[in-house]
């Protein structure tokens, strides 16, 4: 067998990794000077067998939930693409500050982690200033996202319609006989009971303020939303002190939402919490010490107001780097799909000015070939209990079926290929902002038939695997039917669809473009016991020919018009990240690229992708509440 030697890697060395271990947020720390930490950093989901993974799995029917009891026309909650559970830490002893907001937006729909958006890089400043850049966990009053406001203002306060629409949304969000309320707390005293140094919990906007408030009584303590925005509340539990603190919502200060005194008014009382949990912490009414690598402020350093970028260990593998960059970097099309844009794109295709800013009146009219869909119905795979928009419910064993992730040396590995070539200058479009995807897709481990495949549509993008959309759920048919594990890689980790054949070829050809390729195409092998390998794609074929002669391993190969005649199955949960909604990976390509022009000459942009759900997943019913559901939604009745 020959031993490739590639970039200057002993990969034999390398890989002394055993199992491939995932590792913990422990063993690594964020810099200030590397803002983000490493590129090759991710977070893996909570453990398995958790208590956090169960409960996820077991969220309340806010759809049928909340029309019963908010009432009025239409759904409270945005359910098409899902909720958001979290971000940061969930393991044991990983968490000192708990931050809980509202709700989500589309941000947090694309990364599929809570805070995400302008809100989460606005905290994450507040973080940093206080010395906390890792041990920390952020969740929301729902799991989903809502339509309209928590709290009224203005001609709506006075609609008494609204005002009982608003009341039975407060009883949901708040009364501890909702549903959603027993789940949320469950939920937050996992957290709690299994953080030991966990002493901070921050509560963001009205409902982050009422949701803390309520839990803080929850615990036994004496607190209110008021007392939690003013000087902050104490609550003694388990032996160990917990400061409840709340912040203004930084979307109340938008020049739609009050203007320049609102922003004087979230500024002060952004500067006078940092201080107050501060003189806190030096007071040692709380013990609360600062990461590894963090700076905390002193008590009398005025905050300055922002953004900070999120870490990449915040995300799952495989997430496209504007999300948690710094603010939005997506919007809605309409409720069934969302789109993201590149640093050099603008939200809702606002044109760039001569000054490079964003034009607030002009639009970049940008178009997409939208895809179409390759079913009707959900896939048999799913279980009765499940919804398209959520990952596998805990009615079954398939809640436990996701895929940590590469584990942290193949990922160095690939971060290692991306960012070793130069690809504006090979003739690659697609903007770097967005960083790489579709690197890999199952066991990097444990393979016994190696794939490469050529790119054949964007669903990579947003799903954070290889191979994942149209051609990859009708190639999925034969891996089923071979029963044996397999590793999917992807011939390059960037969008070049766009190009010609001849121009894709050139640059999956390229000599440092195949070292870097070769060295982790040689580390999977090294790491399992492959012995066949498939090349999908005219180009990928020639790539997995020479690898299969390289190692003395039988080849076969199938050109895309073969996949073709495939039958379409779904991509495996087990293959795709914590927490992917079930209509991903199914239904055929789910992802398009943006484009100038028109449809029968597009000029290809690299800076705007969009992702659809599929109509049957759309359309689908709330369904009848389950009998926990009906027993809280009996108690709103005879309140």
């Amino acid at each position: 067998m020959k031993k490739w030697i590639a970039n200057g890697f002993a990969l034999t060395a390398l890989l002394a990794m055993a199992s491939c271990s995932h590792g913990t947020w422990g063993d690594r720390t964020i810099s200030s000077s590397k803002k983000r930490g490493d590129t090759y950093d991710y977070d893996q989901g909570p453990d398995k067998d958790s208590d956090l993974t169960y409960l996820f799995a077991n969220t309340p029917n806010y759809r049928a939930f909340g029309s019963k009891v908010i009432g009025g026309k239409g759904e409270k909650f945005r359910w098409k693409f899902g909720p958001m559970w979290y971000r940061g830490r969930t393991g044991e002893n990983e968490v000192k500050v708990f931050v809980i907001g509202q709700e989500g937006a589309q941000d947090e729909n694309v990364s599929n982690r809570s805070f995400t958006g302008s809100t989460g890089t606005k905290m994450q400043k507040f973080l940093n200033h206080i010395g906390i850049n890792q041990s920390y966990l952020f969740m929301n009053t729902f799991v989903y996202t809502i339509t309209g406001q928590y709290s009224l203002f203005g001609e709506d306060a006075k609609n008494p319609t609204k005002v009982k629409q608003r009341d039975n949304l407060l009883w949901l969000a708040q009364n501890p006989d909702s549903i959603v309320v027993q789940h949320r707390h469950e939920l937050f005293d996992t957290v709690v009971d299994q953080n030991k140094d966990l002493s901070l919990v921050i509560g963001v906007g009205t409902a982050g303020k009422d949701t803390a408030a309520t839990y803080a009584r929850h615990l036994g303590g004496k607190c209110s939303s008021s007392t939690v925005g003013r000087g902050g509340c104490f609550v003694k539990h388990n032996g160990k002190t917990i400061m409840f603190v709340g912040v203004p919502h930084p979307g109340g200060a938008s020049p739609r939402n009050g203007g320049e005194d609102a922003l004087k008014r979230l500024l002060g009382a952004f500067d006078k919490q940092a201080k107050t949990v501060l003189k806190a912490i030096s007071s040692k009414k709380i013990k609360l010490s600062k990461d590894p690598g963090a700076k905390r402020a002193s008590t009398s350093s005025k905050y300055k107001y922002g953004n900070a970028s999120i870490p990449h260990m915040d995300f799952a593998f495989g997430t496209n780097w504007r999300m948690g960059e710094w603010g939005t970097t997506s919007n809605r099309r309409g409720s069934h799909t969302i789109q993201v844009f590149s640093k050099n794109g603008c939200y809702n295709n606002g044109a760039k000015e001569p000054n490079g800013r964003c034009s607030a009146t002009k639009v970049d009219n940008i178009k997409y070939k939208n895809p179409v869909d390759k079913m009707t119905k959900a896939p048999k795979q799913m279980a009765k209990c499940d919804v398209p928009y959520e990952s596998p419910k805990a009615c079954t064993d398939a809640y436990m079926l996701y895929d940590h992730g590469p584990g942290f040396d193949f990922s160095e590995l690939m971060l290692d290929w991306f960012h070793g070539i130069d690809w504006e200058a090979m003739g690659i479009t697609q903007h770097m902002s967005f960083g790489p995807n579709g690197f890999y897709r199952g066991g990097l481990e444990d393979a016994e038939i190696l794939v490469i495949a050529d790119q054949f549509s964007h669903d990579d993008f947003f799903s954070g695997r290889a191979f994942t959309g149209e051609m990859g759920q009708r190639f999925q048919s034969f891996l089923d039917k071979s029963g044996k594990e397999y590793a999917i890689i992807r011939t390059l980790p960037v969008d070049s669809l766009d190009l010609s054949t001849a121009k894709r070829k050139e640059i999956i050809n390229d000599k440092k473009v195949t070292e870097y390729r070769d060295a982790l195409i040689e580390a999977v092998i090294e790491a399992g016991s492959v012995k066949q390998v498939i090349g999908v794609g005219e180009i990928a074929q020639d790539v997995a020919k020479k690898v299969a002669k390289d190692f003395g391993i039988s080849y076969k190969g199938y050109s895309s018009s073969a996949v073709k005649k495939m039958s379409l199955t779904i991509i495996p949960r087990f293959d795709l990240p914590v927490h992917t909604r079930w209509w991903m990976g199914t239904s055929g390509d789910r992802a398009a690229r943006g484009y100038r022009g028109s449809s029968s000459n597009p000029q290809y942009s690299g800076d705007y992708y969009k992702v659809y759900a599929p109509r049957w997943a759309t359309k689908w019913k709330s369904g009848s509440m389950s009998s926990e559901e009906v027993k809280s939604y009996n108690a709103f009745k005879n309140q």
